[in-house]
């Protein structure tokens, strides 16, 4: 059963991570891509591309997507962790590590053509994990050999 506390319902997408152990949790999901708006209550780019981040979340073509927006004020150890260096910054993520390299700025195309990449990356990634998961579950070497 999920953890009713990091469950994700629509009307809250992105989800404002509350503190460092959610975060952790939350980009940790072994198969969904998780998309991070690094933002800050005083950057003016960060609150104009707001609604717009909240109205791609809420697009369906992007459902299985999890959508977290951290406060780096509130958390600057995630934000060190990933070496920001400008707000707002969005970051790619799949099982917590990038997926593709994000970006920094409020360009709604960028932002949407990097998240389509970086969706149809996780479905290449995962399907390579289920190839070589089912390989292995049927006595098979995952890893095909060279000639």
């Amino acid at each position: 059963m999920a953890d009713e506390e990091n469950e994700v319902e629509e009307s809250t997408r992105p989800v404002k991570v509350k503190d460092e152990a959610q975060f952790d949790e939350l980009i940790a999901d072994p198969g969904r891509l998780v998309v991070v708006a690094f933002v800050a209550p005083w950057c003016g780019a960060c609150k104009a591309f707001g609604p717009q981040l909240e109205e791609t979340a809420q697009l369906p073509d992007f459902e299985r997507v999890q959508f977290l927006s951290v406060n780096t004020d509130a958390m600057p150890n995630v934000a060190k962790k990933f070496g920001l260096n400008s707000l707002p910054t969005f970051k790619y993520l799949l099982k917590g590590e990038e997926l593709l390299p994000g970006f920094s700025g409020s360009n709604l195309d960028k932002f949407k053509k990097i998240l389509e990449s970086a969706f149809a990356k996780r479905n290449e990634v995962m399907a390579e994990y289920d190839a070589a998961k089912n390989a292995e579950a049927e006595g098979g070497d995952p890893v095909a050999e060279e000639d």
